[in-house]
């Protein structure tokens, strides 16, 4: 049975929304206010979100990002008085499925329901098909790019896989190959920031004999081995400019011509490309090509670093621990619960590949214990602990002093910011809060606060110029 949020300010609405969806045997909750309806997502999932853009605190625009965050799984329409084209441009920029406006239209109410309730069913049993390699998580973000997965492996188009380092890109560029049509055909891969611009040629295409000293038989290229099966281009991004005009041709005609060869050479391969990098920025600095970043873009699945995956760290541990305790030949350990909330409270700037290199680590200090405990875990792990729990100690009978403001969103269209702004406004907050905790436990001392940040003297001193802060003593 469908779950149904509705955020909506004007009572007599909610009981005629309510109504309807009742009626169509489905789950309704309403709320009056986007805080609300933001807190009861905290604890319950729902499938779909009716939003009123006019809601007594502001537009129920502001509130779409933090949904979302919540809960990246729900389908959010807005429900609205508001017709004018300018507001809907927004509302669908902003990444609702749909807009209604008010008075509703039963019928249309009814069949947005029907369609976007049965398009998650499909997606669902799709994903619990799926075969999902070493993909270890059950979050809702996690969730999300599995559904996409799962798409994508029935397409036939190019496949662009984006996140930052350590987030899994090549497992879920394997987990495409081997959920799809081509899965009992080859899959290539190729790691382009060690392919050297001199052979890169060479190497994709192929060359004909005599082509180059050294070259004393025909050689096929990988995209000819890749004939049938899966290429997958990782870091796409680290390509020379040279070879990505090559690649377009290939991508747009499924043909290519091997070095000092006059035939042209067929293959019916599907391309999967990954990057760390923003593309995007890239092509505005002329470091990428448009048209290339144009083609790779048939699908598109970004995947969440493991900050964003709520609950995902600990079915990680135990994913991982029991398959490093038998590479290091121990027997398996015990795992105190402080050592994963300690794990849950990093903020993972190296994602999976990180996480399973701290366990690692923390299985080297527990070698002859049976228990793995918070003092098992490297020592930027237990800072981060004791920053937390003073901050949770200081803020009950501390309601009064003043602490550092963090940076928070406008509450209007008008105002909202872009991502790229809104992410460094909100690192210069943190780095703010950050440096000035620094300055109070390093007691003057810049080597103490060398050690406790982990930064070197040249960047702390940068850093604290840029936020008017000193190590000295006032």
């Amino acid at each position: 049975m469908g779950k149904i949020l509705l955020i909506d300010d004007d009572p007599f609405q909610c009981a005629v929304v309510e109504s309807i969806i009742k009626k169509m045997g489905y789950d309704c909750h309403c709320v009056y206010s986007g805080i609300e309806g933001l807190t009861l997502l905290k604890s319950s999932h729902f499938d779909i979100i009716f939003l009123d853009l006019n809601l007594h605190e502001g537009s129920g625009l502001s509130h779409i990002p933090r949904l979302t965050e919540l809960d990246p799984n729900v389908d959010i329409v807005m429900l609205t008085g508001e017709s004018d084209s300018d507001c809907i441009s927004q509302a669908f920029a902003a990444g609702v499925k749909d807009y209604l406006v008010k008075p509703i239209k039963e019928d249309r109410f009814r069949k947005v329901i029907q369609n976007l309730l049965q398009q998650k069913t499909v997606e669902r049993e799709e994903t619990d098909t799926l075969t999902r390699e070493e993909i270890i998580g059950d979050s809702p973000a996690l969730n999300q790019c599995l559904e996409r997965l799962a798409i994508s492996a029935k397409g036939v188009g190019n496949v662009l896989i984006t996140g930052e380092t350590g987030t899994g890109k090549e497992l879920f560029a394997r987990a495409l190959h081997n959920n799809s049509d081509r899965k009992d055909n080859r899959y290539i891969v190729v790691d382009c920031t060690n392919l050297p611009s001199t052979l890169a040629e060479s190497l994709l295409f192929g060359h004909a004999k005599g082509s180059f000293t050294g070259a004393d038989q025909d050689r096929k290229g990988l995209f000819h081995l890749a004939h049938g099966g899966t290429l997958f281009l990782d870091e796409i991004g680290d390509l020379d400019l040279g070879i990505q005009k090559s690649l377009l041709r290939v991508l747009q005609e499924k043909t290519f011509r091997p070095l000092s060869s006059s035939k042209e050479v067929y293959s019916d391969f599907r391309l999967v490309a990954a990057t760390n990098r923003n593309l995007e920025e890239m092509v505005a600095r002329g470091e990428f090509r448009r048209d290339l970043y144009y083609r790779l873009q048939s699908f598109i699945i970004e995947l969440p670093p493991l900050r964003d995956r709520n609950g995902d760290i600990e079915m990680l541990t135990r994913h991982y621990l029991p398959i490093l305790c038998k590479e290091n030949g121990m027997d398996e350990k015990e795992v105190d619960p402080q050592f994963i909330e300690t794990l849950r409270l990093y903020d993972w700037p190296g994602n999976v590949r990180e996480l399973v290199n701290v366990l690692h680590v923390s299985l080297q200090k527990a070698r002859f214990s049976k228990f793995l405990n918070i003092y098992h875990l490297p020592q930027q792990l237990r800072m981060r602990r004791v920053f937390q729990d003073m901050g949770e100690d200081e803020a009950a009978p501390q309601e009064s002093a003043p602490t550092p403001s963090m940076y928070s969103l406008p509450m209007t269209a008008e105002e909202f910011p872009v991502m790229k702004a809104a992410r460094q406004e909100a690192v210069e907050a943190m780095e703010q809060v950050y440096l000035q905790r620094l300055v109070q436990l390093s007691d003057a001392s810049i080597a103490t606060a060398c050690k406790l940040s982990g930064l070197s003297r040249a960047r702390l001193y940068e850093l604290l110029s840029k936020h008017n802060l000193s190590l000295k003593n006032n």
